[in-house]
């Protein structure tokens, strides 16, 4: 099987497998960047590792009649779970976060079916170059202090004007966006993890610098970086709450550019940012409930 072959196989089969599995009550995603490997031993049978958490994250571009439900969606997520203050700042950069405790929302699964319809139907859906946002899940194996890298959008041909707020109105021009959140999470007790995400963008040219860690010398590639600490969002989950992030229902700021996307043939779509605690002391491999299993990044 070539390598997209391979990649357009299992996105179907997560797509597919993830609404055959909440229907029965089960809610797991599978990672869409690798075949699915024969079945193994659930993750009871395994070593656990006390100070990791097993987190998935997926991103949805919907369609414009998805979009449509998104109120719909939003009444079932608690916005709550940040304080005022927090949230009007996330709101005035054009984001907007909630989390949905225990189990997704049957709309999320009806997405999922749908995406999977598309991407079945249109060889341009699977080779993914419909918009610069691809539907796809993936699945990553977190410790303290270690921070992995959620990509939203990747614009390397592109210079974007951006303003947003953070301690005054800024903004500028940046060549080459990677528009992303760093992730960290950690267990909090037996039953909860403390997740945290930061939105950030990556621009301009790469410089080669030298680095010296863990009594090594090695050199790095790095590009400018944003961070806007402000922004961050820091939760405690219980294993099966998702967070959901996307932009405001009219578009501005950071938002716009994190959640936006127009396809090759100029539709506006919405993209939304599911974050999961799929299990708490996650071994460095674990298996996902009828659906094989897959390594942790």
């Amino acid at each position: 099987m070539s390598s997209a072959s391979a990649v357009i196989h299992s996105r179907r089969c997560f797509l597919l497998g993830l609404v055959a599995s909440t229907a029965s009550g089960c809610a797991h995603w599978l990672p869409s960047r690798k075949e699915p490997e024969p079945r193994k031993s659930t993750i009871l049978s395994q070593e656990l590792a006390p100070d990791t958490v097993g987190i998935e994250s997926i991103l949805l571009r919907l369609s414009s009649v998805e979009s449509q439900q998104m109120p719909d969606l939003w009444a079932y997520a608690d916005e709550q779970v940040l304080a005022p203050e927090p949230r009007m700042l996330l709101d005035r950069n054009g984001l907007r976060a909630g989390k949905f405790s225990g189990q997704i929302p049957a709309i999320v699964q009806a997405w999922v079916a749908q995406n999977a319809t598309r991407i079945e139907q249109d060889p341009m859906e699977q080779a993914g170059v419909v918009a610069d946002v691809s539907s796809f899940s993936q699945l990553w194996r977190c410790r303290p202090d270690q921070r992995k890298v959620l990509t939203v959008r990747n614009l390397p041909k592109e210079t974007v004007t951006l303003f947003y707020n953070e301690e005054g109105f800024r903004g500028g021009q940046f060549p080459a966006p990677h528009f992303l959140f760093s992730l960290y999470a950690k267990p909090n007790g037996p039953q909860s993890a403390q997740v945290l995400l930061r939105p950030e963008v990556e621009y301009g040219q790469t410089r080669r610098s030298v680095v010296a860690k863990d009594s090594a010398i090695r050199t790095e590639e790095r590009r400018e970086t944003l961070r806007w600490e402000s922004l961050s969002l820091m939760l405690n989950m219980q294993r099966g709450d998702c967070l959901m992030i996307t932009a405001t229902g009219e578009p501005r700021g950071i938002g716009e550019h994190f959640f936006r996307t127009r396809s090759k043939e100029g539709e506006i779509q919405d993209v939304i940012l599911l974050v999961r605690v799929a299990e708490l002391n996650a071994p460095d491999e674990f298996s996902l409930a009828n659906n094989g299993s897959t390594s942790l990044r």
